[in-house]
């Protein structure tokens, strides 16, 4: 059994079940009575109109969940993964706070069916604070107070790819000034499971920073800056967020960045043009 709090292993009639695979996988088996949002799966920026894309499907579930009378929502993918952590995240952001990944991987034991009930919500209307969630304006305005963990890869830190997954050529690599790096997969053990608190923590001092600090995270998209996000939180740093942008809106940005590069190019090429002085480190 887990020693995570946000993990519930138990499935019960009041819950609300958010399957967060593919849609394709969604659709081939899930469990009985699992719902599907497409927007999960979406890079969004922190600029106001995609903020509202993010935030009218997050109240939207939240409405749906109260309508059918559940009390928890619990939400998986492969195996405790980047979109079941950054979903339950973000529905926690939004007030709906007993939002907990399910403790499996998928094969899931349970009653399976095709999933059917798949929904797409129009954006908000209007914008409002989800709790621990930063944009871009709120890390150049305190890029100098704030500690700052890097969620990728080492070659996505060290700005040889621009992203883990279909890197484009043209796109600009590197990484937010003063970040420190911790690699997301060594958030799991080798079996797959999160690793316990003990182990979290003794990694944790490893870094300069403190638990009253304010503390942001970042990956390429904000998922996988999520699941560390909800383990800090556990453990007691008391001003965690997320920069919901991440890496996928700052390289547009003229904003400070470290360890630039463009990917393809070859290293005669001309140094990209970057915002803020490069520093090494």
């Amino acid at each position: 059994m887990s020693n995570w709090s946000f993990l519930k292993s138990d499935l019960t009639d009041q819950d609300f079940i958010i399957d967060c695979r593919s849609q394709v996988q969604f659709q081939e088996s899930t469990l009985k009575g699992s719902c599907y949002f497409p927007f999960v799966k979406k890079a969004f920026a922190s600029d106001p109109e995609s903020f509202k894309k993010m935030l009218g499907p997050l109240d939207e579930v939240i409405a749906l969940a109260k309508k059918e009378g559940k009390s928890r929502i619990i939400v998986f993918d492969e195996g405790m993964g980047m979109f079941a952590a950054r979903l339950t995240l973000l529905l926690r952001s939004a007030g709906f706070v007993h939002t907990y990944i399910l403790d499996r991987k998928w094969p899931v034991e349970g009653t399976t069916e095709k999933g059917a009930r798949e929904f797409d919500f129009a954006p908000a209307t209007k914008i409002r604070k989800l709790e621990g969630i930063v944009d871009k304006a709120f890390l150049e305005k305190n890029l100098t107070r704030l500690q700052i963990f890097d969620t990728r890869t080492p070659e996505e830190y060290d700005g040889k790819l621009p992203r883990l997954t279909a890197p484009e050529p043209g796109s600009l690599c590197g990484r937010l000034p003063g970040a420190f790096l911790w690699d997301w997969r060594m958030l799991y053990d080798a079996s797959g499971e999160l690793v316990d608190k003990t182990f979290f923590n003794k990694k944790l001092r490893a870094f300069p920073f403190m638990p009253e600090r304010t503390t942001v995270i970042y990956d390429y998209n904000g998922a996988r800056s999520s699941l560390l996000a909800l383990m800090l939180k556990e453990v007691g740093y008391n001003d965690v967020n997320v920069y919901i942008g991440s890496w996928f809106e700052w390289r547009k940005s003229s904003l400070p960045k470290q360890a630039a590069a463009v990917y393809g190019q070859t290293a005669t090429g001309s140094a990209p043009r970057v915002g803020g002085a490069e520093r090494k480190g």
